[in-house]
């Protein structure tokens, strides 16, 4: 798998020879190793700009049995093949002829033409043709052309789509669209391309549409798929032409180093009611049910239980949005402090930075804890105002000096301080919570509370650096939800209030009196909610070491 553009060069009449051998002893685990051989023979900044990683030849089998119940199957982003194959065994394991599935049931593209006479050379060892009789698999980029990158499929589409698409995220330079591919994405997927959109999930709306009635898909996605906003169109898209069978969860690090990966598996039929099966880690086990989701939302809810997270449903009175003002800073806010920050804690009218790492649980540890800023470690970096005296970044420094709340992102659980004198300087990627003063500390206490910290790892589940992390933006912030106990919300406030007085010396009880009030205030039970929160949250590793 490469992206446009990208030439892999003429590859090796050995590689060639070994794939055909691979295909010949009907064994993708060798077919695996000359795939990743051939990947490896690229220089690794090509491979991450391509998205050119090899599957491993067990999950391709295991995603391939859970998959394919008839022909004709298609691998949009073939590479060497290893899924095709494990397809081929496949059938002829139910009485097909293995020269008729490598000729008419057996399709395939890559647009890295060493990677499809791989493929072509290692179905043609298995069926015992010639590589040429391999028609099916073909140079080509199917999110451009479609159903027409395969000239002798079937019209009524094919009866299972599988593989590994490049994973190809908008948010590194490397892999981002050019602005004229990008321009060709939209006018083919037309509302399925925003901002951040990954090409991976591209290739499952593609899939949809190569499908036939009562066919099924399984593509292995990154697992921002379950919770990323740009991905909501692809979600809606996948339950609005089929039925979501199942999902792969990978939780053993397949693809280690590298990303968390998931993979959807679809059925184009109308949506049953049926529960959706759950299948976890490197071998696909079978690991229960859950509620199939609906519209675009988050899947998060598919996995919350595979990660130990306790499935709340609150009584809410409004969202956190309704009180306050709810922003995050932007590179430019980054960048435009760079020549106004110093170590002088000193400097009259001077106002501390406050990076994410700074961040704890109703506790600010700037000055005993070291940030890092700018490719620099600071003891107490302040931000000198004069030395930002004009443009937007100076209106947006001005305008952040209040009350207000500092949300932190990839946590655990949500942490949030108050900056209840106002001075404090958010640093990109912080997300700033401005309400009116009066409810400064009844902010805090729904931001520091179980439930909160709940919902927002659900809705955030695959989203961050690492399983299990929380990853949330200004407008899922803004989205959660405020209590309808209000008397006992304002007891959170008091004990939130109270927590932050105290800093460092806040003893355990404290924190988990404030945890059973908020659970209280949204009428949810303490229990495993409480355990689950406290196991994970900063104060209690803190308190216990």
């Amino acid at each position: 798998m490469v992206r446009p553009g990208s030439s892999s060069g003429s590859g090796s009449p050995d590689l060639y020879e070994a794939a055909r051998a691979a295909g010949a002893a009907a064994d993708p685990e060798r077919l695996a190793d000359v795939g990743r051989l051939h990947e490896e023979a690229m220089q690794e900044g090509d491979r991450h700009v391509r998205g050119a990683f090899y599957t491993p030849a067990d999950v391709a089998a295991s995603l391939v049995a859970a998959t394919v119940e008839r022909g004709p199957v298609v691998d949009p982003t073939c590479g060497a093949g290893v899924f095709l194959l494990a397809a081929g065994i496949g059938l002829a394991a139910r009485g097909a002829d293995p020269r008729g599935v490598a000729t008419t049931q057996l399709f395939g593209a890559d647009i890295d033409p060493v990677a499809v006479h791989l493929t072509r050379c290692a179905l043609a060892g298995w069926a015992g043709i010639d590589p040429a009789e391999v028609g099916g698999v073909v140079e080509a980029d199917p999110l451009l052309t479609g159903r027409s990158t395969w000239p002798t499929a079937p019209t009524a589409g094919f009866g299972a789509v599988v593989g590994n698409p490049p994973f190809l995220g908008q948010l590194r330079s490397g892999t981002a669209f050019d602005a004229d591919r990008r321009r060709v994405l939209r006018d083919r997927f037309t509302d399925l391309v925003g901002a951040y959109t990954d090409a991976a999930w591209l290739f499952l709306a593609l899939g949809m549409d190569l499908l036939a009635p009562g066919g099924r898909m399984s593509l292995i996605q990154p697992q921002s798929l379950l919770s990323a906003r740009d991905a909501a169109a692809v979600r809606g898209r996948l339950l609005g032409w089929g039925r979501l069978d199942a999902l792969w969860f990978d939780r053993s690090g397949v693809f280690a180093g590298r990303t968390d990966v998931c993979a959807p598996v679809v059925e184009r039929a109308a949506f049953d009611g049926s529960e959706v099966r759950l299948l976890v880690d490197r071998h696909l086990e079978p690991a229960g049910t859950a509620a199939a989701p609906t519209g675009t939302g988050g899947w998060g809810g598919l996995v919350a239980a595979l990660l130990g997270i306790p499935v709340v449903s609150p009584s809410v009175d409004g969202c956190v949005g309704d009180l306050a003002r709810v922003t995050a800073g932007f590179r430019q806010h980054y960048y435009g402090l760079v020549d106004a920050v110093s170590e002088d804690a000193d400097l009259a009218g001077g106002r501390p930075l406050i990076t994410t790492g700074l961040v704890d649980p109703l506790r600010c540890r700037w000055g005993s804890s070291p940030a890092r800023f700018a490719g620099r470690r600071w003891s107490a970096p302040v931000v000198d105002p004069d030395a930002v005296a004009v443009g937007e970044v100076a209106a947006w420094l001005a305008e952040r000096n209040r009350p207000k709340v500092l949300v932190a992102t990839q946590t655990r659980v949500v942490e949030a301080m108050v900056d209840d004198e106002g001075g404090a300087v958010p640093l990109t990627p912080l997300i700033t919570v401005e309400p009116d003063p009066a409810d400064l500390w009844h902010l805090a206490a729904v931001l520091a509370s179980p439930p909160v910290s709940a919902l927002a790892a659900v809705s955030s589940a695959g989203a961050g650096r690492s399983t299990g992390r929380i990853r949330l933006t200004a407008r899922q912030v803004a989205a959660l939800p405020l209590p309808a106990d209000r008397s006992r919300w304002d007891d959170g406030a008091e004990a939130a209030r109270a927590i932050h007085e105290a800093g460092v010396e806040a003893p355990a009880g404290e924190w988990r009196r404030l945890g059973e009030v908020m659970c209280g205030a949204y009428g949810v039970p303490t229990m495993p909610l409480l355990d689950w929160w406290w196991t994970a949250h900063p104060a209690s590793r803190a308190i216990n070491t």
